[in-house]
């Protein structure tokens, strides 16, 4: 794997490129728009170079943000979780390093989210399905990725309940919102900050409250389907606070939105209010990873292959409003 001093010496390099700086993910708005259950639009196919000795064992890539040239995928092996991290240049993506997350049996890294300058990764132990760890990372730049995490979230319990495969994260007025999605996200718990300054001694995750689909009343959803979601993304607009789900289901690759009801009881916490399809080519689908970004100022999803492997595929779907 990568160093840290390799990763260092990528940060100096790119300094010079003037690209040290990990810009924010600024997704506003209700995060897709109107329009038909289909999108009707053309992916960019991209294959990513990755140098063999950075091809991982077993698991697979499970999670994918893209922002202002920078590709984040995170994954799982047979030793560790990881984030793989390459950059737009050149007018094509470059390997630049992999982070390692947590070891065995912490070993599988989920869906995650970047919320500004901070990334929340779930880490999760897939054979006893009974614990995982959500950290906090500052991706402000190349220097800081390469440090320890700014913050952890440690969660225990019931089987497959405090699980973190797919993990979501919204910056607001005075704090963070934090969505956990537990095995295949059948529950989904919630998080709110003290602040918003996690590097401060002080600084705290609490329990908000938790939603289970099998419990939930859905007669007020656009359809009844929940779907075993890979990766979650918080955003909010002035018309409230959406999550949207990314999965695969049969050969469709779905981007179900719901908008969350703060003043609901837990029951109708999430209300179903749009779904839409995308087609994927070869080993890219959504249960590999997809997540709402920015590519080139455009509003994207972006979709990635099953494994980091000297040649990764992504895709990239622009999103026009």
């Amino acid at each position: 794997m990568t160093t840290v001093r390799h990763l260092l010496k990528m940060y100096h390099f790119l300094t010079c490129l003037g690209l040290s700086t990990f810009l924010a993910l600024a997704v506003s708005g209700q995060p897709l728009p109107d329009g038909e259950e289909t999108l009707a639009i053309e992916a960019q196919n991209l294959a990513i170079t990755v140098p063999d000795k950075e091809a991982f064992e077993g698991g697979h890539l499970q999670g994918v943000q893209l922002f202002n040239g920078t590709l984040i995928v995170s994954g799982s092996s047979q030793e560790f979780g990881y984030l793989a991290i390459f950059q737009f240049i050149g007018g094509e993506f470059r390997f630049i390093a992999t982070k390692k997350l947590a070891a065995a049996p912490f070993d599988h890294a989920g869906g995650f989210q970047v919320a500004e300058n901070w990334l929340a990764v779930g880490v999760e132990d897939p054979t006893g399905k009974r614990s995982s760890i959500v950290q906090l990372i500052d991706v402000s730049s190349f220097g800081n990725l390469s440090k320890p995490p700014v913050y952890s979230l440690k969660r225990q319990g019931e089987y497959k309940r405090s699980t973190a495969g797919a993990v979501a994260l919204l910056k607001r007025d005075g704090h963070f919102l934090l969505a956990v999605g537990s095995w295949d996200s059948a529950i989904i718990d919630f998080y709110t900050s003290n602040h918003t300054d996690p590097y401060a001694e002080d600084f705290k995750f609490e329990a908000w409250t938790s939603w289970d689909s099998r419990e939930a009343k859905r007669k007020d959803w656009v359809n009844r389907d929940y779907n075993s979601y890979q990766s979650l993304q918080l955003t909010e607009d002035s018309t409230g606070v959406y999550l949207t789900g990314f999965a695969k289901r049969g050969n469709s690759n779905l981007a179900d939105v719901f908008k969350l009801r703060t003043d609901a009881d837990p029951y109708t916490l999430i209300q179903k209010v749009s779904t839409y399809s995308v087609q994927c080519k070869g080993d890219v689908t959504f249960r590999n990873g997809a997540g709402l970004s920015t590519f080139l100022d455009q509003p994207s999803i972006v979709a990635v292959g099953h494994k980091l492997t000297p040649t990764t595929n992504i895709q990239i779907f622009p999103v026009k409003r």
